[in-house]
């Protein structure tokens, strides 16, 4: 009885507090009404977002497409820039923007633009490291930089490659034999001995793992 007693003492004591603070009870009651309305509405608007972003990055894989298709003397890529300013600049962070610089960068790899290509591909990779586009940007970053006259740069970009996406790129291969490459290319032959073994023992299968054999045996035969 002594257990009851106190619990409808407890009761009423908790319907006396409502009774006399009404007022604030409600305020904080309208209060979370509005919260959960404001996370309702965001969360709508975020989904029409990613959808107006998903069909942004569409239309403007479509209009790359149309204007590789058209000879170069006649491609006019106005309408194609426009859409991928409007993705960076609408939708920072979602796959419109992505789209949006690879496509900037294939396009200045066609145009030989081989610094806004790197630009392009290198702030994809750094942004959205997560991406399956990641990975063949550092690769077509690392291209751009070697045809700039900058292979410091584009071993750096290759070895990112290797290191991060090894197990997921089909360009980890290259990228390896690469960086092999640039090694003899810069006279330091065990080095480029060292990476083209990597290639063999690292992707066996790789249709780069017989050129790397054959360039061991070259450059060891020099030995």
């Amino acid at each position: 009885m002594k257990n009851e007693a106190t619990e409808l003492t407890l009761k009423e004591k908790i319907n006396d507090g409502l009774t006399r603070h009404w007022k604030l009870a409600t305020i904080i009651f309208t209060t979370l009404l509005i919260i959960m309305a404001v996370i309702l509405v965001i969360g709508y608007l975020n989904r029409g977002k990613v959808a107006e972003s998903a069909m942004l990055a569409e239309d403007i894989q479509s209009s790359y497409t149309a204007w590789m298709q058209e000879a170069p003397e006649n491609r006019d890529d106005t309408e194609l820039e426009d859409m991928i300013s409007r993705a960076l600049e609408d939708y920072p962070k979602m796959f419109a923007a992505q789209r949006a610089l690879f496509t900037r960068g294939l396009m200045a790899l066609e145009n030989k633009e081989w610094d806004v290509a790197s630009e392009a591909f290198e702030t994809l990779a750094d942004n959205w490291d997560e991406s399956y586009l990641a990975p063949v940007s550092l690769y077509n970053a690392g291209a751009a930089r070697e045809e700039a006259g900058d292979p410091e740069g584009a071993g750096a970009l290759w070895q990112r490659l290797v290191d991060n996406y090894a197990e997921v790129s089909p360009d980890a291969p290259e990228a390896l034999f690469n960086l092999g490459r640039l090694a003899e290319e810069n006279g330091d032959t065990s080095e480029a001995v060292g990476f083209y073994k990597d290639v063999n023992s690292r992707f066996p299968k790789s249709r780069w793992t017989d050129l790397s054999k054959s360039r061991i045996l070259v450059l060891e035969g020099r030995s």
